[in-house]
């Protein structure tokens, strides 16, 4: 019997997974995140982890890592559970894992992923030393751990008096911090809440641990020796003597800066976009922009300097002040090479003024003499390879540089250039298919996860022998609508996979006479039981480069479209042709046809036309937007007309050779 550690945070996956380990008659440990699971891994070590990737506090790619990391648990088979359809590939490649199993699964699909790496028991290592209890040497043992890892870690006594502080809580809050009362420390060193309300020392996480409450995930803003605010997550929990008397408590200090700065900046980043595209005019767009960057970063003033073309100086187009600070003076024009705006346009790169006040910092003097602020900062607009203007901020906390922020401010910079250039239309068209991408490859992780979990207990409840004829056929409803409603999603995130470029095409020479005769014979049952006549007239040896199972998506499709909005009786024409540089494909139908106000839309995902809404004709709008992408991605174009008197004609028209 082999030892499986599963480490899950949907709470449902996690028992399903183990329901599944344990019927193939093997021992399950489960863990709630990768940072418990590495924890669980080293007291027991494991025949195989199964980790899901989306976890909190470590994810499974990390957790995979840390396990390779380990001399003892190196060689520990790890099989990676995963929802999201964009990961990169070279990073599941990367962090060691045996296999990867797409969510949504079914039990057969997951027990046949888990029997290959599932050992009977692990064989006795030869050459392993026995194992030596030395209480002594154990102490000097956790001490060195103690004081090695990169979690800041403490704990104290029942009084609140602090018995062990490591080196990052030591480097965080001080050598002397330890001596500190614990009911001093909230106001002794100003920690708040993460939205910067004042923290009090009763709601404190090692406080509220010594009142016996377990904590999890605390969010806490300290401010470290540096006078850098520090976004931290704390867990704490009791620790009771054999009768359950609380006589300490400990805690671990997780330094999170990184990522909460990386979702501030990605917000930041996509309300100026929204405040680009929505502005009524370039006056109102780039003072919204200035807005949004000192609201959403904390930056008390920031400016934004254009070079008029008349005078060749920088002169102030935006200005954003913060709520109760004292307008900064500003001239009415700078030089090149003049304060920090002027130096930036001449160095035509972001500057970083870590002190505004030391004597070589660039910044005029009479802002210095009218301010309080630390750090300030400049960035370039470039309207293609000029300088166009320059960004401007001002920080009271010290501000570093930082190689995310740089990305930031530049990527928000280029974005006003583009902007200025007048490319509004297409910047905004980029940066909105980006989005739409990525909402649709975050709803489609939100479906996959409770599909999954739906599927699978669905199968566990048809497995019940006590299930009446009449439950049984309620579970068949819930089934076949599970498994329509996962297609849509699977062509969802299809089509936003091919339109983001995050899908190849396999290209390779594609007889698309043969191609298209298969389809249509596919269909011709279906059409029969309508009495609908598929009339195909292809040209032979057409033959161009393509990914065969793309462009088979293509023809199944139309015809499939052709089918549905063709009256019973009718005729359903598919023409291929072709010279020395194109290949056509037509396939046109005497159905209800479409309007002329509707076909701009007709490519657009999810979009039906209302003649077809009132109809009672399935579908879900996504076949031609999937059809529309593939065609492109063939170098291809593809057209809708109509047809006279009744009908539509779908036009393909192929490159034969590869562009």
């Amino acid at each position: 019997m082999a030892s499986v550690l599963v480490a899950e945070d949907d709470q449902d996956h996690q028992r399903l997974i183990a329901g599944v380990v344990r019927r193939l008659g093997h021992d399950v440990t489960v863990a709630d995140d990768g940072r418990a699971a590495l924890v669980a891994a080293a007291h027991r070590r494991p025949d195989l982890v199964v980790a899901d990737v989306d976890m909190p506090e470590m994810d499974g790619l990390q957790l995979c890592r840390a396990l390779r990391g380990d001399p003892v648990l190196a060689d520990v088979p790890v099989v990676l559970v995963t929802a999201l359809s964009m990961i990169d590939e070279r990073r599941l490649r990367e962090s060691g894992a045996r296999a990867v199993i797409r969510k949504p699964f079914t039990l057969q699909q997951l027990s046949a992923a888990l029997v290959p790496h599932l050992a009977q028991g692990e064989p006795p290592r030869k050459g392993r030393p026995p194992l030596v209890r030395d209480p002594a040497l154990e102490q000097v043992f956790v001490e060195a751990l103690l004081q090695s890892t990169d979690t800041g870690l403490c704990a104290c006594d029942a009084t609140g008096r602090m018995i062990m502080m490591n080196t990052v809580v030591r480097g965080f809050f001080g050598d002397d911090s330890a001596g500190i009362p614990l009911q001093e420390w909230a106001q002794h060193f100003a920690l708040r809440h993460h939205d910067g309300s004042p923290l009090l020392a009763y709601d404190l996480p090692i406080s509220r641990a010594l009142r016996g409450e377990v904590v999890e995930h605390a969010g806490l803003l300290a401010t470290d020796r540096r006078g850098r605010p520090r976004w931290l997550t704390i867990n704490a929990r009791p620790v009771c003597d054999p009768d359950g008397a609380v006589v300490g408590a400990v805690a671990a200090v997780h330094d999170i800066t990184g990522e909460y700065k990386s979702s501030l900046y990605q917000a930041c980043t996509t309300e100026v976009l929204k405040a680009l595209a929505e502005s009524r005019s370039a006056a109102e767009a780039h003072q919204e922009v200035v807005r949004t960057i000192g609201g959403t970063l904390g930056w008390r003033y920031v400016r934004l300097w254009l070079v008029d073309p008349v005078t060749g100086r920088l002169r102030l187009e935006a200005s954003y002040t913060g709520p109760h600070e004292r307008p900064l003076p500003a001239p009415a024009s700078i030089a090149r090479g003049q304060g920090l705006a002027g130096l930036c346009w001449q160095r035509g790169e972001l500057v970083w003024v870590p002190d505004i006040h030391a004597a070589d910092a660039p910044i005029l003097p009479e802002v210095v003499a009218g301010s309080r602020f630390r750090a300030a900062g400049a960035v370039p607009v470039r309207s293609g390879e000029h300088v166009s203007g320059v960004l401007t901020f001002f920080s009271y906390d010290p501000q570093e540089p930082e190689p995310a922020l740089a990305v930031l401010l530049t990527g928000i910079a280029g974005s006003v250039g583009a902007h200025l250039q007048q490319h509004r239309a297409d910047d905004l068209e980029h940066h909105l298919a980006a989005a739409t991408d990525e909402y649709i490859a975050l709803v489609g992780h939100e479906l996959r996860t409770p599909l999954t979990s739906i599927g699978a207990y669905v199968e566990l409840i048809a497995e019940a022998p006590e299930l009446t004829p009449e439950l049984r056929g309620l579970a068949e409803v819930v089934d076949r609508n599970s498994r329509r409603l996962r297609q849509l999603v699977d062509q969802l995130l299809d089509l936003a996979a091919l339109d983001g470029g995050h899908i190849g095409m396999q290209t390779c020479r594609v007889d698309l006479t043969e191609l298209v005769a298969a389809a249509a014979d596919t269909v011709r049952g279906p059409a029969a039981d309508r009495r609908i006549v598929i009339d195909t007239n292809l040209a032979p040896d057409i033959v161009v480069p393509g990914d065969r199972g793309r462009l088979r998506q293509v023809a199944d499709n139309l015809l499939d479209n052709a089918i549905k909005f063709s009256y019973d009786g009718a005729t359903v024409s598919v023409q291929l042709t072709g010279d020395e540089e194109t290949v056509v494909l037509t396939i046109s139908d005497t159905g209800m046809g479409l309007s002329d106000e509707e076909q701009p839309d007709l490519f657009r995902r999810l979009h039906r036309g209302d003649n077809v809404r009132h109809s009672g004709i399935p579908g879900n709008g996504l076949g031609l937007a999937l059809c529309r992408a593939v065609v492109e991605h063939h170098q291809g174009t593809i057209t809708l007309s109509r047809e006279h008197p009744t009908g539509t004609a779908v036009t393909v028209r192929l490159p034969r050779t590869a562009g």
